[in-house]
């Protein structure tokens, strides 16, 4: 006849204690203990081995960058200083050059003048803004191609610069709240994952418990074999 003893359950969340058995190498009161037992064990495990990284919070990854700024207004910067002003609507854009057109070659000459020594706008050599004669049936008409005076250019920069850190701090603005909404989902997503799991542990204990009471109840009925 094998011989009844008492051992002590290996789950230390176990509430029976100690268990009779007739075999040394009974571990665990039930089945389910044992089950409970390594699911906490794999769990510790999996924290240990786990690498935590600090993660940045939002107003650190998303704070004004300098440099790409600059780099930002200069290339803005630079296509203004290729472009010839656009005031056709739904075409506009801001250019270092402008164009007239004036009818007859007299009246073109006056502006020509007038543009250069009283508005301060200045010829360029380069083949693209010569001055233009378009020869009509009637009337000729001529296409002056000037630089902006250095004022008007300077103000137009600022604006231009301006306008690309605008757009520059409001995208910055949209992605912060774009990451800080799924960061908040993907905690409160973790929250509702951890809560769910302590609510099945704390079933899966209760569930060990009741069983455990039941078969010592069976065990006690048949004399305290297993």
């Amino acid at each position: 006849m094998a011989r009844i003893v008492m051992r002590a359950c290996r789950n230390p969340s176990c509430t029976k204690g100690e268990f009779p058995s007739s075999t040394a190498r009974a571990a665990y009161c039930s089945s389910v203990c044992r089950l409970i037992h390594h699911r906490q064990q794999k769990k510790e495990q999996q924290s240990q081995t786990q690498e935590v990284i600090p993660m940045a919070t939002p107003s650190q990854l998303f704070q004004p960058d300098a440099v790409h700024l600059k780099r930002l207004q200069d290339f803005e910067v630079g296509q203004y200083n290729t472009r010839t002003q656009c005031d056709i609507q739904g075409r506009e854009q801001l250019g270092i050059m402008q164009e007239f057109e004036v009818q007859g070659l007299q009246q073109a000459l006056d502006k020509y003048a007038e543009l250069t020594t009283v508005q301060h706008y200045t010829a360029t050599s380069e083949i693209a803004h010569l001055p233009k004669l378009i020869a009509g049936p009637t009337v000729d008409w001529v296409i002056l191609s000037l630089r902006k005076p250095e004022s008007q250019i300077e103000k137009e920069i600022a604006q231009i610069k301006a306008d690309v850190e605008a757009t520059y701090l409001a995208q910055l603005t949209q992605a912060k709240a774009e990451a800080v909404k799924k960061e908040t989902e993907s905690l409160i997503a973790n929250e509702r994952r951890k809560k769910q799991q302590a609510e099945f542990d704390a079933k899966a204990a209760q569930e060990a418990e009741e069983y455990a009471r039941v078969e010592a109840e069976v065990l006690a009925a048949l004399g305290g074999k297993q």
